[in-house]
């Protein structure tokens, strides 16, 4: 019996703790999400940090990871509009004080390491898109 209380002791609850101890991380995860809505009336295709999507139809939520995320860019395109990139502001995870109060370093630790001490300062985006200049084709001249 002695040999299982020490099991539990040395090997479950440290494991526990760090489990449990990472706020953040556990709560929100290592990806954001991000609202995308405009004035765009075709397909567009958007590149975040986590991954590429393809023919989107507007609004849209896409997912970026959190590690990095200030000054991060989400990039839009389409055949016929152009885009301004949205640049990602990061500002402080409430649920990082959770670590500060239950999970001490350890917890504050694993969220530092994995990002989730932060989160989007903004999470909606409303993007209008410019007509792209179409250059006519001129007809072959004739002698």
């Amino acid at each position: 019996m002695k040999k299982k209380n020490l099991l539990t002791v040395c090997v479950l609850m440290p494991a526990a703790a760090l489990l449990l101890s990472s706020c953040a991380t556990i709560i929100t995860g290592t990806k954001a999400d991000i609202a995308i809505d405009g004035s765009v009336f075709e397909p567009v295709t958007i590149t975040t940090s986590y991954r590429t999507y393809e023919n989107v139809e507007l609004p849209t939520v896409v997912k970026v990871k959190k590690k990095h995320l200030s000054g991060q860019h989400i990039k839009i395109e389409s055949e016929n509009y152009t885009y301004k990139d949205i640049v990602l502001k990061k500002e402080m995870n409430p649920w990082t004080l959770g670590n500060i109060i239950i999970g001490g370093l350890i917890g504050l630790g694993v969220d530092m390491i994995t990002n989730a001490v932060s989160q989007p300062g903004e999470d909606n985006f409303y993007i209008k898109g410019k007509k792209k200049e179409t250059v006519p084709v001129s007809a072959p001249l004739q002698q």
